[in-house]
Parts: structure tokens; C-alpha cells; sequence
């Protein structure tokens, strides 16, 4: 305590001293005493910081909440220029569009390759493939089943030798009565009669051979790869033909689905979506409604892909974005907390909240900040996009 009066009494003197000479009417500066002096020492204040209880502040400005630079995706000349600067516009509405006419003939071309693709005539056509494909696989099919069963037992290969046996011995007997004929007349009912049963007497004994040889005489290895390997392929022509046909139709197929068909069929599919689309980028639509604010295309011109023609602003929807909240406050700055917004130009106030907080910092004059986007819960009369504000966080 005697420190401080001893300080205060030569602080005293001091600017007396200083009065003495000087004639001009200066009020003499009150000095204050830090009162957190420790150990008898005066202690420096800590530069002042935010805090969360309302002093947490920020420069800001109005924005749009959309804005768009539009481009062609096509080189081209410009065919036609649909709006003027200045002019509200709606979500899909055609601003301008490139000359389009040989783009057209490649989608019509497209179309008709498709329309022949999938007519009645081709379905049928394809349905034909089906049958005849369904065709080869039995046959296909039976000559596997028939290589799997060809060994027999031994009863089955005795009895067709007994087979074979009575067929040798009815061919033999057939055979003499036909030699007895042999000088009869063609037209004779006795030789016709030995001529049938010779005839079928050596069908029956070839079938026997035949069957006895079936069971005796197994297929070579290489018979049977073949057998399989042709069976394999008319699987697969056969599942081929009924995807393209269900295709065709319309019906649900698998992703893996193959086909020389298919693909032709999905190629042409292909080559129209690019048509279109290539005929869509011909054209340029406001991605949402807004006025335009810029406009550098006029008709006739040509231009290039990504070159920026159209500025589009959402401007009856605006929002606050602030350009220098430091890094010493955005801990005390969250998503939806309320905020106060002063219009400088119009002299008044706002409430709205915190819509976002940028995710990393951004710099200025050197110091650390973080963009915020402030909603605004009334949009005062006069109020405009580049308008500067002060955010006060609650």
C-alpha cells in the first residue's frame, strides 16, 4: 500500500512538473494502477480476447445463395441467345443453344439403328435362333447321356448276341428263299414276298450288329472331348440366344450376360445415349432459378468448350459469408448458433444463424481466419448481394 502511494505522489510531481511549462489548457491524463500487482510488482494486461458470451464479432458480406459461370461443353457457333442480362429466369429454362443440325442427323441415325435392333421382325428372327439353338443342344445333349451309358452288363451283351444270332439265321433263311426266286419275274408275288423279307431281315440283323456293338465297342477318349466340347458350345449359343431374346422383350438378364447379339444390340443402345447426350450439351439451361448477372455470347459467335458466356446469381435468396472472424474466436462459434447481422448501407439489424463453418482456415494481413455462412431469417427491403455487414455471434 505505501508503494502505491509513493508511486502515485511521484507520478504527481512529475506532471506537475510538466504543467509549469506549459501554457496550453491540456487535461492531465488519469493514470490508472493495474490492482493485480503481485509481490508489490504491477503486472502487463493480456491483449483482450472473444469470448462466447456475445463479443465474439466479424466483417461479412452479403452473397447470393447460388451462383453459377455456365459454358458449353461442345465447341460450336452460337445459333441462338435465348435471354438478356438481367432477366429472371426459372430451373431448365434455355438460355442459349449451339448450331445443332448435324448432331440431330447423329441421333436420328442412332434411333433408326436401335428401332431395327429391336423390331418384331428381329424378335422373331431371334426367337428362330432360340429353336434351332434348342434343337442342338438335345441332339448335343443325347450323344453325352449316350457315351455315359454305352457299357452293358453281361446279361445285356449276351442277350444282344443272342440277337444277333437269330437275326444271322433269319438272314441266312431269307437269303435262300430269295436265290430260289431268282428266276421269277420282278412282277411275281413269290419273288416281291422273298425280296421284302430279305430286306428286312438284313435291317433287323444290322441293328443287331449294331446294338452288340454298342456295348462292346466304347468310345474313344477323343470321341467323348468332342462330344462334351460340342455339348459345351450348344450351352452356350443356346443361353446366348434366350438372354438376347429376353433382352429383346424386355425381361430382367444378368449383369454377366454375353452374347455377339447382345453387344450389338447394347452398342447401339450406347451409341444413342451419346447422341442425346451430345445433342443435350448443345444447349444451355439455368441450373436454377436466378437472374442473370453477366452475359458475354451473342449469336453467331463461336465458342469453346469450358469458356465461361453466362453468369447465373440465386439473388432473392442471399446469405452472409464473413471474410475475417479470427482464429481466436471460432471455438466459441458452432452450426446454428444465433447470430446478429448489421446492413451497413441500410443502418439496420438482423437475426439469422450459422449454416457453416469453413473447414480450414484461410489468411489475412497475416492473420489466421475462418469463412462462416450465416442464413438470415428476414431479408430487410433494399438489402443486396456485395453489401458489407458486421456479425455479432450471440
Amino acid at each position: 500500500m505505501k508503494y502505491k502511494m509513493l508511486l502515485v505522489l511521484i507520478l504527481a510531481l512529475a506532471l506537475t512538473a510538466c504543467g509549469a511549462g506549459n501554457t496550453s489548457n491540456q487535461p492531465i491524463p488519469t493514470v490508472v494502477l493495474d490492482s493485480g500487482a503481485v509481490n508489490g510488482s504491477p503486472t502487463q494486461s493480456a491483449p483482450q480476447t472473444s469470448s462466447n458470451n456475445g463479443d465474439v464479432a466479424a466483417s461479412g458480406i452479403v452473397v447470393p445463395a447460388q451462383d453459377a459461370q455456365l459454358a458449353f461443353a461442345l465447341a460450336g457457333n452460337v445459333e441462338k441467345v435465348y435471354v438478356t442480362e438481367g432477366a429472371s429466369v426459372q430451373a431448365g429454362d434455355l438460355l442459349a443453344e449451339l448450331d445443332n443440325d448435324l448432331v440431330q442427323i447423329e441421333v436420328d441415325q442412332a434411333q433408326r439403328a436401335v428401332r431395327e435392333l429391336t423390331s418384331p421382325a428381329a424378335i422373331a428372327a431371334a426367337e428362330q435362333v432360340v429353336a434351332t439353338a434348342q434343337t442342338a443342344f438335345k441332339d448335343a445333349k443325347n450323344k453325352v447321356d449316350s457315351y455315359k451309358y454305352r457299357r452293358g452288363d453281361s446279361e445285356t451283351i449276351d442277350y444282344y448276341k443272342a440277337q444277333l444270332v437269330l437275326a444271322q439265321k433269319a438272314l441266312n433263311r431269307a437269303q435262300e428263299t430269295y436265290n430260289q426266286t431268282h428266276s421269277f419275274s420282278s412282277a411275281d408275288p413269290i419273288r416281291a414276298t422273298a425280296t421284302t423279307n430279305l430286306y428286312n431281315a438284313q435291317k433287323a440283323y444290322n441293328t443287331a450288329l449294331a446294338n452288340l456293338n454298342w456295348f462292346t465297342d466304347p468310345p474313344s477318349e477323343n470321341d467323348v472331348d468332342l462330344a462334351n466340347a460340342n455339348f459345351d458350345a450348344a450351352s452356350a449359343v443356346l443361353q446366348e440366344a434366350q438372354w438376347y431374346v429376353a433382352e429383346l422383350k424386355g425381361e430382367s438378364i444378368p449383369a454377366e450376360a454375353t452374347g455377339a447379339q447382345l453387344a450389338q444390340l447394347q452398342q447401339a443402345r450406347d451409341n444413342l445415349k451419346a447422341a442425346q447426350a451430345k445433342l443435350e450439351n448443345t444447349h444451355l439451361l439455368a441450373p436454377f432459378a436466378g437472374t442473370i448477372t453477366t452475359l458475354n455470347i451473342v449469336a453467331g459467335e463461336y465458342v469453346v468448350p469450358g469458356q465461361a458466356l453466362i453468369a447465373i446469381s440465386d439473388v432473392t435468396n442471399l446469405l452472409v459469408t464473413t471474410t475475417d472472424l479470427s482464429e481466436r474466436d471460432i471455438a466459441n462459434v458452432s452450426i446454428g448458433q444465433s447470430v446478429s447481422v448489421f446492413v451497413e448501407a441500410l443502418n439496420v439489424e438482423i437475426t439469422g444463424q450459422v449454416l457453416s463453418i469453413s473447414a480450414v482456415a484461410d489468411t489475412l494481413g497475416g492473420d489466421v481466419v475462418y469463412k462462416t455462412t450465416i442464413t438470415l431469417n428476414e431479408l430487410p427491403e433494399g438489402i443486396r448481394a456485395g453489401m458489407s455487414v458486421t456479425v455479432q455471434y450471440q
